[in-house]
C-alpha cells in the first residue's frame, strides 16, 4: 500500500506537464481559424457570382502622378475560364483567355495567339493574374498564421503556397478582416522568396445584393516610385457561352 502511495507522488510531477500540453494543443486546435474556409469566403467578395461580368479601370502612377489609363471587360465563368476585352481605343481588338493553367494574348495583326504566364506584366504594376486569376482557394493552400492588427481592424494572417503550375504568384500572405473574411492587403512573393508585390483592398460596393470588391490598389515592391490602382464597376451576373471560351482566332468570338 506505501509503495503504491509512493508510485503515485513520484508520477504527479510527470503527468502534470504532460496534461498541461495536451490541453494547450486542444485550446490551439479549437482557437485556430479554418484557414481553407475563410480563403473561399474571402473569394466571395472578388467573384460575386458562377459567371459574371465586370469593368475594370486600371490607372498606372509613376512618381504619384497618373501615366496611363486601360479599360478592360471581364468575363468570368466558374474558377479556371477567363475572358478579357481590351476596351481602351488603342488596345481595341486585344483579347486576353484563359483556360485552366493556360493563357494566352490575341493581338489583332496577328494570326496566331501568343502563349503569356499570368506573372508578366499586363500594364504598370498589373500582371495578368492580377486580373484574370482571382480565385486563391483554387489556386493556393492555405495556413492559419496569426491574428494582426491593420489599422483598426483586427485580422487574421495566412500564408498562401502556391498548388497549381498556373498561380500567378509562388506565395502570398493574406490579411482577412476577423469579422468577415474581407480582404485588407497582401504582399506577393516569388519562388525566390522575394517580395516583388503588395495590395491594399480599399473599398467595397454592393452589386445586386452582393458586397464586392470596389478599388484595389498594387504597389511595386522592386520600384517603389510606382503603383497601380483597379477600379471595379458594373459587375453582373450572366450566363456566358462556352464559346466566349473557344481557343481559337479571336475574331470567331
Amino acid at each position: 500500500m506505501y509503495r503504491c502511495a509512493l508510485r503515485s507522488l513520484l508520477l504527479v510531477p510527470l503527468l502534470v506537464p504532460a496534461f498541461a500540453c495536451v490541453g494547450m494543443a486542444r485550446a490551439a486546435s479549437v482557437s485556430a481559424p479554418d484557414a481553407e474556409a475563410l480563403l473561399k469566403r474571402s473569394d466571395g467578395y472578388r467573384n460575386g457570382w458562377p459567371s459574371y461580368v465586370v469593368n475594370v479601370r486600371i490607372t498606372d502612377y509613376d512618381a504619384g502622378k497618373p501615366d496611363e489609363e486601360h479599360l478592360y471587360e471581364v468575363s468570368q465563368k466558374g474558377t479556371d475560364r477567363t475572358y478579357v476585352e481590351f476596351m481602351s481605343p488603342r488596345e481595341k481588338g486585344r483579347h486576353l483567355l484563359m483556360l485552366a493553367d493556360d493563357m494566352w494574348l490575341y493581338l489583332p495583326d496577328t494570326s496566331r495567339p501568343v502563349r503569356i504566364t499570368p506573372l508578366e506584366r499586363l500594364t504598370g504594376d498589373a500582371s495578368n493574374g492580377d486580373v484574370a486569376r482571382t480565385n486563391y482557394a483554387a489556386d493556393y493552400t492555405p495556413v492559419y498564421l496569426r491574428t494582426e492588427k491593420v489599422g483598426a481592424e483586427e485580422c487574421y494572417v495566412l500564408d498562401l503556397s502556391a498548388k497549381r503550375r498556373g498561380a500567378t504568384y509562388q506565395r502570398i500572405l493574406y490579411w482577412l478582416r476577423e469579422e468577415d473574411a474581407r480582404p485588407v492587403k497582401a504582399e506577393f512573393y516569388l519562388t525566390s522568396g522575394k517580395h516583388i508585390k503588395s495590395a491594399t483592398f480599399d473599398s467595397y460596393s454592393n452589386y445586386g445584393g452582393k458586397l464586392l470588391l470596389r478599388r484595389l490598389t498594387l504597389y511595386d515592391e522592386i520600384r517603389h516610385s510606382s503603383h497601380s490602382v483597379l477600379e471595379y464597376s458594373g459587375a453582373v451576373p450572366r450566363q456566358l457561352p462556352d464559346k466566349l471560351f473557344y481557343q481559337g482566332r479571336a475574331d470567331r468570338f
